[in-house]
């Protein structure tokens, strides 16, 4: 397998290889390929092989001893600096230029929350937006009875305006403006560019399949009419649909003559039974951005059909079409993405609710203080790019918990808590000594937090040593042995392990904590007084832990969502 490539080429693929498999657990031979890619396109031409060779590299590394592998590690990343890279690209790639204001939209259907899958195209439109300083349209598609929940549609709102920052122009629910798709598709059956086909879906795909016109295509527009009068009136649920006059003998059969209305008796949950002939997708669409004066339509490259259906409605009306960029998909591995199916869970109880941390919603990051600009970060690196990616939803996190690190660090505050407290009693604590500790050590100038001072201390049973001395943070070392104070200040010669404390005061009662956590079991603790002062919303760090964002306050108990590491 080797001999198909060159020495080079073996080289930097080990290079890549190792180098992931010291940062991550797992990894993916995908991801080993793209970045081999990046750097000889002409490999393209012989993936397959690539794949193996990747996938056989990745087990004969994962057996090495420790000093193996830091012997291969040396070796073959050296190889990964020769390369020529090509220049990281700044900000998003321009797009067609327009002479209209720009304008762009984001449409999801309220059928659930919006999640992680979301965001990636949302932040790309919003970001454009931003770019051009143009408008950003959220459109709720709602023109589908039976996967619509009423109470999604204000949280769709707000999730995408905690996304965007504020960036949302103007929000539009398809159900409001029925009347205008109405308009619009009466004309077009004037105009003899629709029809009413009553023709049963087996004989229909015997048409489509023979490219053979229905006999109901070229009646007259008055009976055309009458029958689109029956569709809101006698004529039931599956027995009419209006169909868009394309080419019967195009090469695409998903093109011949497409359906733009069908008749539905289910309630909608804002105009219950109101209407009961609904349009689909590619016509709604097509009259909403034409509304919308839409000037770049962003969206999956699984459009790229779509997108040849709604131009017969632009060219039938002479509208001008929007520019169309069509992007790759972001498939995450061991994550089911579903905005309906994580509805349904939460609806059975599997999960408290849309920001429930165990959830991939914008919600639960919100909630767990995970800032919109890490994922603005994240859609910047990818870009409109028109490749599929996959990746493991936990190495996607890995990257977002980096950029959102980068976002909070200098504003979180630095604070204690303790999980399975154990009391440790110091002698010869000397009565000079001060509990002060900073509130940020990069940011003298916040402060400090002032602890009433004692000589006995809660620690965490992880903590408590045998033998040794240890540190309490910002405070002491002392002798594990007799409990004997040895010292103030910082002394690496004592080999101190350093760990974080509070005291135990009569003075002033440390407090009961709760951290709710993404994965794993939630965490009770005790935390340092300063904590019941936080205002909800604040992000901190718990030191030696994680960052968490300050929740809520339920009795006596102070309530927080683990960030991240």
């Amino acid at each position: 397998m080797s001999k198909e490539f060159s020495e080079e080429t073996l080289n930097l693929l080990k290079g890549i290889t190792i180098e992931n498999l010291e940062k991550y657990s797992k990894v993916n031979a995908k991801s080993v390929l793209g970045k081999l890619i990046g750097t000889d396109p002409n490999l393209k031409t012989k993936i397959p092989l690539l794949i193996k060779e990747i996938e056989s590299t990745i087990e004969t590394f994962s057996k090495l001893s420790k000093p193996e592998f830091e012997e291969a590690h040396t070796k073959y990343t050296a190889h990964i600096k020769h390369v020529n890279k090509v220049e990281k690209r700044k900000g998003l790639p321009e797009l067609t230029p327009t002479t209209k204001e720009y304008c762009f939209r984001f449409a999801p259907s309220p059928s659930g929350p919006l999640h992680v899958g979301h965001l990636i195209p949302l932040l790309l439109n919003s970001e454009y937006a931003k770019k051009y300083n143009g408008k950003l349209v959220l459109r709720l598609e709602d023109t589908n009875p039976s996967k619509i929940s009423k109470e999604i549609y204000k949280q769709l709102e707000e999730d995408a305006n905690w996304a965007t920052e504020n960036k949302i122009s103007e929000v539009i629910t398809q159900s409001e403006h029925i009347d205008d798709y109405y308009k619009y598709a009466k004309q077009l059956i004037k105009d003899g560019h629709a029809y009413i086909s009553t023709d049963k879906p087996e004989e229909w795909r015997e048409l489509v399949k023979n490219k053979t016109e229905s006999p109901e295509r070229n009646l007259s527009a008055k009976e055309q009419l009458k029958k689109w009068e029956e569709m809101h009136t006698i004529l039931k649920e599956g027995s009419a649909v209006v169909r868009i006059k394309t080419d019967m003998q195009h090469k695409n059969p998903a093109i011949r003559d497409w359906p733009a209305f069908r008749i539905t008796e289910e309630s909608h949950p804002l105009v219950g039974k109101k209407h009961r002939v609904w349009p689909l997708m590619n016509f709604s669409v097509a009259v909403d951005d034409r509304r919308s004066n839409l000037t770049h339509v962003i969206r999956g490259k699984d459009h790229l059909t779509n997108a040849d259906r709604q131009k017969y409605i632009y060219n039938y009306f002479n509208w001008d079409i929007p520019e169309y960029l069509h992007i790759g998909r972001v498939n995450f591995e061991g994550i089911t993405v579903s905005a309906s199916q994580f509805q349904k869970d939460i609806e059975e109880g599997k999960y408290s609710g849309r920001d429930d941390p165990k959830l991939p919603t914008a919600a639960a990051f919100r909630r767990r203080g995970i800032s919109p600009r890490a994922f603005v970060k994240y859609v910047h690196e990818l870009g409109p790019s028109k490749v599929d990616k996959t990746v493991s939803f936990e190495d996607f996190m890995k990257a977002i918990y980096a950029f959102n690190r980068e976002i909070i660090e200098p504003e979180a505050n630095r604070y204690f808590i303790i999980e399975d407290p154990v009391e440790v009693e110091l002698n010869e604590l000397p009565s000079n000594i001060k509990a002060e500790l900073p509130l940020h050590p990069n940011f003298q100038s916040r402060g400090v937090r002032k602890f009433h001072k004692s000589n006995k201390f809660y620690i965490e049973k992880r903590d408590v040593k045998e033998e040794g001395n240890i540190r309490l943070m910002h405070l002491c070392n002392y002798s594990v042995k007799d409990s004997k104070f040895i010292s103030e200040n910082l002394d690496k010669e004592l080999k101190a392990k350093v760990i974080h404390w509070l005291p135990i005061s009569d003075k002033e009662k440390n407090v009961e904590v709760l951290v709710k956590r993404a994965h794993g079991k939630d965490i009770k603790a005790i935390g340092e007084p300063a904590l019941s002062k936080l205002e909800p919303g604040t992000i901190i760090q718990f030191e030696r832990k994680f960052f968490a964002r300050f929740d809520s306050k339920e009795g006596n108990v102070l309530v927080f969502y683990e960030t991240h590491k």
